[in-house]
């Protein structure tokens, strides 16, 4: 068969206007068409006119082709066409006062770091010489104290001391105590703590004083309590058979007087010898209290015996027991007095000491 040569098909015999009459495409607009819809379109706004455009932030006035940002420094924006709706948008822009802005904040952080290297280290130097201050301060504390310590001492161990001397020895225990516990606490109350990176190298020269307190602090304080020790027993001791001077002979009203007195120190000489502290050195003396005191009860039944049988020999035999029995605790006690005089009081000189030299030590 032969080929009919190509024809050019024309416009409008394409078959579109069929597809059209049975609506299965659209119509095309012919040009009076197009122009017809052109009239219903309302004309933009001009340069001149003003809108108020309302946005999820807030508000913009609209002036020529510059939007005014509802946001508080008034910034203003340029339009832009968007391109899906091909309408003018909004366009962020950044100001140039954000950017002085942030170097100035910049600026400070700087200057504020550069403050902070060269403030901090001094400043915690200066707090690191007020706490060293604080432990110079309790160290003289307790060096001052030890010559009031050596006066309680000797008052305490001699034997000769009376009852005015003896009152400054609990005086003196407990400020030693004082002074001691003090020089304990300021040598383990923590360091304060400084910020990272800053220097803590006076703080740190602090830790051989600190070392040296606590040992020193409680050398102090085993001074002060083995003093304490000496005085309840030699106080107690005084007390022990305090019945004053003892008839060999009496008459029967008088006796049953003196029964109830030697009762009621039958009564405390038990309760004394009872607390006496347990101590190497006063071990002997506390034995010879007890055994005394165990013999006393007894005693006391033979002696009101020998009172009403009117047996004078007899009564003179068991004062001189009982007399004898007070002398010996006593001779027990001085020696027990003496031997902790012989041991304190070189432990007090060398405590002076090694506190004189941690109060050099204490770095400036």
């Amino acid at each position: 068969m032969a080929k009919h040569p190509t024809r050019e098909i024309l416009p409008g015999n394409d078959g579109r206007w069929y597809l059209e009459l049975i609506g299965a495409v659209e119509p095309v607009l012919e040009s009076t068409d197009t122009y017809a819809s052109l009239q219903n379109l309302v004309p933009p706004a001009t340069p001149d006119d003003t809108a108020t455009v309302s946005t999820g932030a807030g508000a913009a006035a609209v002036n020529g082709d510059l939007v005014e940002d509802a946001l508080p420094n008034g910034e203003f924006v340029p339009l832009g066409p968007d391109a899906a709706t091909g309408y003018e948008t909004e366009q962020p822009v950044r100001s140039p006062l954000r950017w002085w802005s942030l170097g100035l904040a910049l600026v400070l952080v700087a200057a504020t770091a550069a403050a902070a290297a060269y403030l901090l280290p001094g400043a915690a130097e200066a707090e690191a010489a007020d706490v060293a201050g604080e432990h110079r301060a309790a160290l003289v504390a307790l060096r001052n104290e030890l010559p009031a310590t050596q006066s309680a001492l000797d008052d305490l161990t001699d034997p000769a001391s009376n009852a005015d001397a003896l009152s400054g020895v609990p005086v003196a225990v407990a400020e030693l105590s004082a002074v001691s516990g003090k020089v304990i606490s300021v040598a383990t109350i923590p360091l304060p703590s400084t910020l990272p990176l800053v220097p803590r190298g006076g703080f740190e020269r602090l830790d051989s004083t600190r070392n040296a307190m606590a040992i020193l602090g409680g050398t102090g304080r085993d001074v002060a309590g083995r003093i304490g020790v000496g005085f309840t027993y030699r106080t107690a001791i005084d007390a022990l058979f305090a019945v004053g001077p003892l008839p060999t002979n009496l008459e029967a009203a008088a006796i049953t007087d003196l029964s109830i007195v030697l009762a009621a120190d039958l009564a405390e000489t038990g309760r004394l010898v009872a607390e006496l502290p347990q101590d190497a050195i006063f071990f002997v003396v506390r034995e010879t209290a007890t055994i005394a005191s165990q013999r006393y009860a007894i005693w006391q039944l033979e002696y009101l015996d020998a009172l009403h049988d009117t047996d004078e020999g007899r009564a003179a035999v068991l004062v001189a027991e009982l007399a004898a029995t007070v002398t010996g605790i006593d001779r027990a006690l001085d020696a027990a007095l003496g031997a902790m005089r012989n041991e304190l009081d070189p432990l007090i000189v060398e405590l002076a000491s090694e506190l004189e030299a941690a109060i050099d030590g204490v770095p400036s």
